[in-house]
């Protein structure tokens, strides 16, 4: 079966939110290249779409602007094991390292 563009992106993100810690934007960028409005748009839409609950934890920093890092939640309609077994490499996304399994 082949994977479209869009949902390619949405399970790199997936991707990233499952295997790195405490995941920024800048983050999210740096594993997928993918550009940081896209990432916005597509974290949005994984939430609406799929039913997964991402929260965006806003750090105490003196600088302007919105700093902090995403956590999942809830995988929503997902199965974690199963799109993990599947999609974990999804081509034409640079692969990350895998983050031990908190199941």
């Amino acid at each position: 079966m082949k994977t479209s563009l869009e949902m390619k992106k949405k399970f790199a993100l997936i991707n990233v939110l499952s295997k790195l810690e405490k995941p920024s934007l800048l983050d999210f960028h740096r594993a997928t290249k993918i550009p940081q409005s896209t990432i916005k748009r597509q974290l949005a839409a994984l939430r609406k779409e799929f039913g997964m609950q991402i929260l965006f934890i806003r750090e105490p920093t003196n600088e302007k602007g919105r700093k902090g890092y995403y956590m999942l939640i809830d995988w929503g309609i997902i199965d974690r094991a199963t799109f993990l077994t599947m999609y974990s490499h999804i081509e034409g996304i640079r692969p990350l390292e895998n983050k031990p399994s908190d199941t």
